[in-house]
């Protein structure tokens, strides 16, 4: 008879609505699989203010790396790039730093973060100061008129000041000097001097700078003059 056919009936809607109430249950995902540690950085080029360090690319998908410098028992930031080497021209002289170094994987590549490779301690090295005595700057212009100038800078870093000074340098038989500021001037030949005068040769102690210029025409083709040195043998830095 058609009721004896209902309890069937009601099992498999019930069974149905249980089915449908069921959570789904969410698919395992593989668990990601750490980069290899980098290699422990090498420290080249080291200077007061830079160094370039270098280390072995680990196994696997890198993307980029960081490194990280100890500060006070603590990892931080403090650098990051796309090749396994790196060149800072901005450190602190006289400073130590110890770093190292973990690779970042690619995106979807199923590996993650690698551990931190071995820490390196290098130390930069201070700035020395320089020997006491002259240090002396000599400009040069030439300009379209046909006549030339020179602009000469000198300090002195000695513990005691000196009473004047002298550079020697030399000059072409075919330029000449027309006008002197702040100096004096004597030649021979191809050979000439220019000295402090009596009341401004005494440079202060510490450095103060003391100047001279001169200027001149020429004929023929200009050679500029050179070999500037303050007595008794200090040489001179030219720009032009």
């Amino acid at each position: 008879m058609p009721g004896r056919k209902l309890p069937a009936l009601l099992h498999t809607a019930t069974l149905a609505v249980a089915l449908l109430v069921l959570p789904a249950v969410p698919a395992q995902a593989d668990p990601l699989i750490p980069l290899p540690p980098p290699g422990r950085p090498v420290a080249t080029g080291i200077t007061p203010t830079g160094a370039t360090l270098t280390w072995t690319r680990p196994d696997g998908p890198v993307f980029r790396y960081s490194m990280l410098r100890l500060v006070d028992g603590e990892w931080q930031g403090f650098s990051s790039m796309p090749f396994n080497t790196v060149t800072f021209t901005a450190l602190t002289p006289g400073t130590e730093y110890t770093v190292a170094v973990r690779a970042a994987a690619l995106v979807d590549s199923g590996y993650t973060m690698s551990p931190l490779s071995e820490p390196l301690t290098f130390s930069t090295p201070p700035i020395e100061p320089a020997p006491p005595g002259w240090r002396c700057t000599v400009a040069i212009a030439v300009n379209q008129y046909g006549s030339y100038s020179v602009h000469g800078t000198l300090v002195w870093s000695g513990p005691t000041p000196v009473p004047h000074w002298t550079v020697r340098f030399s000059i072409a038989q075919n330029v000449y000097i027309t006008q002197v500021w702040n100096a004096t001037v004597v030649r021979s030949g191809t050979r000439a001097s220019i000295t402090s005068l009596p009341w401004d040769g005494t440079p202060a102690n510490p450095p103060a700078a003391q100047s001279f210029d001169f200027s001149g025409r020429w004929t023929g083709t200009f050679t500029a003059p050179g070999d500037f040195t303050v007595a008794p043998g200090t040489g001179c830095t030219i720009v032009r």
